[in-house]
């Protein structure tokens, strides 16, 4: 059986058996900040399991796309060099969200691997728990299985938790005895053992205990099933092969690899061989990590997918001269799987630019690097020491973009270690003097009763509600009330302004917060008195709380959010569907949209964008708000928010028919029209891959209009032309102020050498060398350096130039100059650390000529510097 066929036998028996399929969610983790990618199965289900969450099915399973390079579940360093890691894998699960326990999901996992997939039941073992006497007897009772076949561990194999506390409980994992030649020889050898002997290929989680602070494990009251089985390492298995590698889905890769390189696998050994496993890997990751939004850069997940692609540039070396062999690679995988992952034919011209610029840029900084990184490693050796210094390993990564792994696996190659301590050390010095911070230190709201709140924002702006909670906190109070108007930031949007009246008092809103259950949260307000002088007024629960949003930026705000939908519609139109949000934010002044994009929008590009949103705005379409399913939503075509996570059940759905469709929650405008304009007023790149659109619309836009009109007024005035011709007019009188500054500039130059031979006679002999010192006043660097290389034609020497600039007085330069003849006698290296000591002044420059600058010339300089002069032998 192929990779194809057994993916889909997973899925269809557990959909005989009543399980719902769930589509993959992307690798990029929706509001989830405690991983960086995607890395279970479990990762979408998470929120079901906490009880925050309820679907219409309790019955789920799925082939969950995973990447395994950064955090807590890091394999990168060991792709290529075991038989079995990967940063990119599919998990084929099944799940039970209360409903059945151990006994069927044993049962069902038998069933799968001895029938469906045929595997030999002789050579499968299963490990349980070391007190979980339940699932050690539904394996020896139900299944069949002998004792000496079933292993007992301890916590760290066979227990999981989701965090130090929460859900949690025992697994049962199910192990392929490969065979005695692949073991460790030892009599002793079983599951669990480090050997390649035992091979396990599917972990069965029984959610059954909620462990408190105190390290207490409490019953749930509703239990819970959370499997797990590599589709990669099942492949490996079913096929009869001997690493992962030389599964099927491999097979294309490596024959790609082949053909690129020139290089046969089969025939090759230690890091060639390796190489092969890296390419094949990292392109897989890479690929679909930029297909589902993640763009290379020098922070979080970014960062990691640099380390990753920069991986794979290293590792083609071994294989080829040809920096874009892994590029070429990526063209090969796309075609291949994309019938698994549309995604990669929708983004391909995405990956390929972002992984051709990536592997460009790196190859450009491998070489210096590794320049850089051969010379410390010589230093060493003459030293006697066998390990690059955290110092030097942070060199290597703040100049030359070399991840740490990266230095550490050349270096390896080389026979040295690295100091990953002094590196962190290195880094987190420069963190503190930059002055980054490196961690949030937002606080939630903490509390403890189970409440909800009915939002009414999307029909009226204000309202009257009973206050079930309240909290006083330093000179502002806490509360939530059963019905609230406020809009609280998400998904791009801000927090709406307002006020609420308690008792006759007006408060002043100031912030808000979403609290609880993510699909039916209370709305927490934090409020302080209008009047200062207000003081000592209890809030508590039960007063009645009149709230009232701030209309006119309320009004703003849905102007500049719908036309933020309009913009991605016409972003996709125009550029391709590969453009995806990667961030927004939504306000009352303007909006910023973050999208995916290899290369900066041409004028034309702009232009045609904000004339198709704009023609939208000017067709006043009626937009449509409805609720749907999640599943109805997308074979639709509607279009998710980056970053955002919906509920299956129940999504919200705002439509600009016939041009837009996007799932949102915020607030927006009943129609079109109500925007009035739009406009763009800035582009940038943000990171390789990633662009940032900052637009206007409303009152902001037609602000920007009027002020535009009226300076091109003034300007048409003033010239004496018609506006339309005020470009052409600047452009003129641009052009005649650059050649009236070339002519003042030859009219200096001469005048400067006229100047020369009277400069030259000033030339006295100090000591042992003729030294001129000389003010001027607004000349350049260069003006300063001629002015020396002719005086040098008269009269070789040592000359110190004083530049003063006539509109800064608290402003001047110094520049110092020496003739060859003079080098031995005149140190500039010490002179420049003459005018450091006894000034504070800063230069650099040659051994012929430093240059520098300073506020004040002091008083005594021209003294000081002779008595310098005078003192060189």
């Amino acid at each position: 059986m192929n990779s194809f066929e057994i993916r889909q036998k997973f899925l269809d028996y557990f959909a005989r058996n009543g399980h719902t399929i769930v589509p993959s969610s992307s690798l990029i983790p929706a509001q989830d900040p405690t991983i960086l990618f995607t890395n279970a199965g479990m990762n979408q289900f998470k929120d079901i399991f906490l009880g925050k969450e309820k679907r219409s099915y309790v019955r789920a399973t799925s082939s969950q796309k995973c990447v395994r390079a950064g955090g807590k579940h890091n394999d990168l360093d060991q792709v290529g060099f075991t038989e079995r890691h990967l940063t990119f894998f599919e998990m084929l699960g099944n799940f039970s969200f209360g409903d059945y326990f151990k006994k069927e999901a044993i049962a069902y996992a038998w069933e799968f691997l001895t029938k469906d997939m045929g595997l030999d039941t002789n050579k499968l073992y299963a490990s349980v728990y070391k007190d979980d006497n339940e699932a050690y007897d539904l394996w020896h009772t139900m299944i069949g299985l002998p004792e000496n076949r079933i292993v007992r561990l301890g916590e760290k194999d066979n227990f999981w938790q989701m965090g130090d506390t929460g859900p949690c409980g025992p697994c049962t994992e199910i192990y392929v005895d490969r065979g005695a030649d692949k073991g460790c020889k030892q009599p002793n050898c079983a599951p669990g053992c480090d050997c390649s002997r035992f091979t396990e290929i599917w972990n069965l989680v029984f959610m059954q205990y909620d462990r408190q602070p105190d390290g207490q494990l409490v019953p749930l009251t509703s239990t819970g099933v959370d499997t797990g089985m590599g589709l990669e390492r099942l492949c490996m298995i079913v096929q009869g092969k001997d690493l992962i590698f030389n599964a099927d889905m491999f097979d294309a890769l490596i024959k790609k690899i082949e053909e690129l390189t020139g290089v046969s696998y089969h025939k090759s050994t230690g890091d060639r061989k390796a190489a092969f496993h890296v390419l094949a890997d990292h392109v897989r990751s890479s690929s679909l990590l930029i297909a589902d939004g993640c763009s290379p850069s020098n922070e979080g997940r970014g960062y990691v997918l640099r380390k990753i692609i920069r991986r794979a540039a290293l590792f083609t070396q071994k294989l080829s001269q040809d920096p874009k062999t892994f590029v070429k690679l990526a063209e090969s995988f796309i075609a291949t799987m994309s019938n698994v992952f549309p995604e990669l034919t929708v983004n391909k011209t995405l990956i390929i630019n972002l992984l051709d610029s990536e592997v460009d840029r790196f190859s450009h900084n491998l070489i210096q690097g590794q320049h850089i990184l051969d010379k410390y490693i010589e230093e060493n050796k003459k030293a006697g020491k066998a390990k690059l210094t955290g110092e030097q390993i942070f060199k290597l990564y703040d100049t030359y973009g070399f991840p740490p792994e990266l230095t550490h696996l050349i270096a390896r190659e080389k026979g040295f270690d690295t100091d990953p301590t002094g590196f962190e050390e290195a880094m987190l010095k420069q963190q503190e003097q930059s002055g980054k911070k490196t961690g949030d230190k937002t606080q939630q709201l903490l509390v403890t009763e189970n409440i909800s709140t009915k939002f009414v924002g999307y029909e009226s702006l204000e309202s009257t509600s009973k206050i079930i909670f309240a909290k006083p906190e330093e000179n502002a109070t806490w509360i939530i009330t059963e019905e609230s108007p406020f809009y609280v930031e998400c998904g791009g949007q801000v927090n709406d302004q307002g006020t609420v009246t308690i008792n006759n008092i007006v408060y002043t809103v100031v912030d808000l917060q979403k609290i609880g259950d993510m699909y039916n949260p209370a709305i927490a307000v934090k409020i302080v008195p209008q009047n200062p002088a207000i003081t000592g007024h209890e809030i508590k629960s039960g007063d009645s709380a009149h709230s009232i949003v701030n209309a006119q930026a309320r009004a703003n705000t849905v102007k500049n959010h719908t036309a933020t939908h309009l913009l991605q519609a016409a972003l996709i139109q125009i550029l391709g569907p590969q453009v995806k949000q990667a961030g927004s934010l939504v306000n009352e002044k303007y909006l910023r949209f973050d999208f995916t994009h290899h290369e900066s929008l041409t004028p034309e590009q702009i232009i045609h964008i904000e004339d198709l949103v704009n023609q939208k705005i000017q067709e006043n379409i009626q937009t449509k708000i409805f609720n749907t399913s999640l599943d109805d939503a997308k074979s639709k075509g509607v279009i998710a928010f980056f970053g955002e996570k919906y509920n299956p059940e129940k999504v919200r759905v705002v439509q600009v028919p016939g041009f837009s469709a996007e799932l949102c929650g915020g607030t927006h405008a009943s129609s079109t029209g109500i925007i009035g304009c739009f406009k763009i007023t800035s582009d940038v790149a943000l990171a390789a891959g990633t662009r940032r659109l900052v637009a206007i619309t409303g009152p902001e836009a037609l602000k920007v209009f009027q002020q535009t009109f009226s300076t091109i007024k003034k300007l048409s005035e003033e010239f004496k032309v018609k506006p339309e011709e005020v470009l052409g007019a600047v452009h003129k009188l641009h052009q005649n102020a650059l050649e009236a500054n070339s002519q003042i500039k030859q009219l200096k130059k001469q005048l400067n050498k006229s100047q020369i031979p009277s400069w030259a006679q000033s030339i006295k002999q100090i000591g042992v060398t003729p030294f001129l010192y000389l003010e001027t006043e607004d000349l350049t660097p260069d003006e300063l350096r001629m002015i020396a290389q002719e005086l040098e034609k008269i009269t070789p020497g040592f000359y110190v130039l004083i530049n003063k600039d006539s509109e800064d007085k608290n402003k001047f330069a110094f520049f110092g100059y020496v003739s060859k003849t003079y080098e031995p006698k005149v140190n500039l290296k010490n002179f420049s650390q003459f005018l450091k000591d006894t000034y504070q002044l800063r230069g650099g420059g040659s051994t012929t000529m430093i240059q520098g600058g300073g506020t004040v010339v002091p008083s005594n300089f021209k003294q000081d510097v002779m008595k310098w002069v005078e003192a060189q032998k």
